[in-house]
């Protein structure tokens, strides 16, 4: 009996340390939480979470679980955790005013706010996010009444804004913004202390600030690092230029007119990416699918299937944009005479095809048309029948297993 109640009370003692690698989230009310942080002399942290929400649940699940994060948390905080559509979680939602997911919050014993953090991070970030509000300095409330107070220098308006962009107080920290940059000189602009500027959402392509940025390169890579600025142009310009050769673009989306002005002269380490990018998004601007159509015929023979894929989404996308364009001559023609070449290509590459090019091809494929040809589909069957059995057994094989078993089917559908 001995035996077993040593064995039982071992068990318990790997679990209860297991438990703790992590961040302790405790149950108990809002009330209780406070009390016992009064009693142990820290503060609490707060979860505030939805059962629908993924960054939550990308928190819960691999972020707090860490050893790193109990290291940090436990000692320091009270914590808990309460769904703000459930029980008690209603009436902290309304309390505290919790409108995004997830939202943390650190109260002092006496329930006030110390700080607030909206969105998920890398631990690593997030504890940098959390310990900025338990320095009194750059902590929401200390920021705030130095802010209605008018006793801010550009340093302080600068830490406020970001503070309030954290606290998901985007309103504000929009006002805080347009302050700081009227203060701001041309010599503060280029130093590395002010870069945020930059980052902030207002900051477009064709903004104000984002031509004094473009105007001033040399000397705010020499400042702030030229790693670090050209990743950040290489950010902004890819992003417009994906959402052209997606189809996403808005209808205020920057002009292609201003980036073949603006991205020739970057001179990034990343300048052939963009270079490539940019006369697909001016034909998709253009919906010019005669020269699209060519470009991509050349692709067709030697390029890999990512590759291959941005030019074929360019073509979707001018499909996308044009009203009744599938019952058109032109984009009837194309998109057959492109998918028997795609296919003679799968065929050609046979040997050397991989279970991603199997997984991609279909993509590429159904960009070009909605339906295929019985003699495509019989193709596309046998060359599964060839390839797919000397894969690597695993999930995506299964995947490619099956979208080939419908090629087959529909090679053998009666017309």
């Amino acid at each position: 009996m001995k035996t077993i109640y040593l064995f039982i009370t071992c068990i318990l003692v790997q679990y209860v340390a297991f438990a703790q690698d992590g961040v302790n989230f405790r149950d108990l009310t809002f009330n209780e939480a406070l009390a016992q942080a009064k009693a142990e002399k820290k503060m609490v942290f707060m979860d505030c979470y939805t059962s629908w929400c993924g960054p939550c649940k990308n928190m819960t699940n691999n972020v707090f679980p860490q050893k790193a994060a109990g290291d940090y948390f436990n000692p320091r905080f009270v914590c808990v955790k309460y769904d703000m559509e459930k029980g008690e979680g209603k009436e902290l939602a309304n309390k505290f005013e919790v409108h995004a997911y997830p939202t943390f919050i650190i109260f002092r014993p006496d329930g006030t706010i110390q700080h607030r953090v909206v969105g998920g991070d890398e631990l690593e970030t997030f504890i940098q996010r959390v310990e900025r509000g338990l320095n009194e300095k750059t902590s929401l409330p200390y920021l705030s009444d130095r802010y209605e107070r008018g006793k801010m220098n550009k340093q302080e308006l600068m830490t406020y804004k970001e503070i309030l962009s954290e606290a998901g107080e985007d309103e504000k920290a929009g006002k805080v913004y347009n302050k700081l940059l009227s203060r701001l000189t041309d010599k503060d602009k280029v130093k590395k202390e002010f870069w945020p500027i930059y980052e902030d959402e207002s900051c477009q392509i064709g903004s104000p600030v984002f031509d004094f940025l473009l105007a001033n390169l040399s000397s705010i890579r020499e400042n702030v690092g030229t790693e670090k600025v050209d990743n950040y142009l290489f950010r902004k310009y890819s992003k417009i230029l994906e959402d052209y050769i997606l189809g996403y673009q808005k209808k205020d989306a920057v002009p292609v007119s201003l980036l073949k002005q603006q991205i020739p002269g970057l001179n990034i380490k990343q300048q052939q990416s963009l270079n490539t990018m940019l006369p697909l998004a001016e034909m998709v601007s253009d919906r010019n699918v005669k020269t699209l159509a060519s470009v991509i015929e050349s692709k067709i023979p030697t390029a890999g299937t990512q590759e291959l894929k941005m030019y074929i989404f360019a073509y979707r996308a001018i499909r996308w944009q044009t009203k009744d364009a599938d019952a058109q001559p032109q984009f009837q023609e194309t998109g057959r005479k492109l998918t028997d070449l795609v296919i003679a290509s799968m065929e050609n590459r046979q040997a050397s095809l991989t279970a991603s090019d199997l997984q991609e091809y279909p993509i590429i494929l159904m960009s070009l048309q909605d339906t295929m040809s019985k003699d495509n589909y019989s193709r596309l069957a046998a060359i599964g029948e060839k390839v797919i059995p000397n894969l690597p057994d695993s999930q995506e094989k299964k995947y490619i297993q099956s979208t080939f078993d419908k090629y087959r089917k529909l090679s053998l559908k009666k017309p």
